[in-house]
C-alpha cells in the first residue's frame, strides 16, 4: 500500500521536471513526511489540465457521495488496487475519464521482521522527483456548494524490492516512468490503461532504513 509520501521539491523544480505550471503559493504545499490519513494536498496534475500543478487533498470523494460518506469515504481510498479498480463503485469512474499523476520524491513503508517493523525510505535511484498514476473525482459539497477535487494512488503487486520490505501485503504504488506519465493522461480504452498496471523495476528503485531521533528523521544504508 501507500500511505506515506515524501515532498521535498520546490514548485521550480516541479515545473522544470513536469513542464507544467504550479498555480499555488509554495507556502501551501507540505514538505517532508507526508501521511494521508492526515487528508494532505500533495501535487498533482490532471487529465482535465494537464498544463497545472495543482494541490489536491488525497482520500478520494467520488462524485455521488452524501455528507456523511464525503466525511467517512477518504480513509479507505487513499489507494486503489489496479487489479479492482474497474469493478469498484468509488474508483470505475475515474479510472476511465479521471487520471492523475502524483508528484513525490519518495514513500514510506515498513518491514516486519519478527516484533519489530523497520521503516523504509523507497526512491528512484535518478535523482529528483518522480509519478505515481492515480485517479481523481470531483465532489459537489451541498453545503458550501464547492467543488471539491481528492485522489488515491493507484497500487500493484509489489516488485522483487518491495516484496522484500512490504513483506505482510506485499504491495507498492503504481510508479510510472518518465516516459509513460503524460501517455497516462491521454484518452484510452479500459484495455490501454490496463497495459500501465505493473510493478516498476526493483533495479531502477533505492531504499534506505529510517532512523527517527526524536523529531528528526535519519536515513541510513
Amino acid at each position: 500500500m501507500c500511505y506515506y509520501t515524501n515532498q521535498t521539491s520546490s514548485n521550480k523544480t516541479l515545473e522544470n521536471r513536469f513542464k507544467a505550471q504550479a498555480k499555488y503559493d509554495e507556502s501551501m504545499a507540505k514538505k517532508g513526511k507526508i501521511s494521508g490519513f492526515t487528508r494532505a494536498a500533495l501535487p498533482i496534475i490532471t487529465q482535465a489540465k494537464p498544463e497545472l500543478i495543482q494541490l489536491i487533498p488525497w482520500g478520494l470523494i467520488p462524485a455521488w457521495a452524501n455528507e456523511e460518506q464525503a466525511q467517512e469515504l477518504p480513509k479507505n481510498t487513499l489507494n486503489a488496487k489496479s487489479e479492482s479498480i474497474f469493478e469498484k463503485v468509488s474508483f470505475e469512474p475515474s479510472i476511465l475519464k479521471q487520471r492523475c499523476i502524483v508528484l513525490i520524491d519518495g514513500f514510506y513503508e515498513w518491514q516486519h521482521v519478527g516484533k519489530e517493523k523497520i521503516e523504509y525510505h523507497i526512491h528512484l535511484k535518478s535523482t529528483g522527483p518522480f509519478a505515481l498514476a492515480g485517479i481523481y473525482a470531483i465532489w459537489h459539497n451541498p453545503r458550501t456548494r464547492n467543488l471539491e477535487p481528492s485522489f488515491s494512488i493507484i497500487t500493484t503487486p509489489a516488485n522483487e524490492l518491495m516484496e522484500d520490505i512490504h513483506n505482510t501485503k506485499k504491495r507498492m504504488p503504481l510508479i510510472l516512468s518518465a516516459e509513460q506519465e503524460r501517455n497516462w493522461l491521454e484518452d484510452m480504452s479500459s484495455e490501454g490503461i490496463k497495459t500501465f498496471f505493473k510493478p516498476f523495476a526493483s533495479d531502477k528503485m533505492q531504499a534506505q532504513k529510517v532512523k527517527n531521533v526524536g523529531d528528526q528523521t535519519q536515513l541510513f544504508a
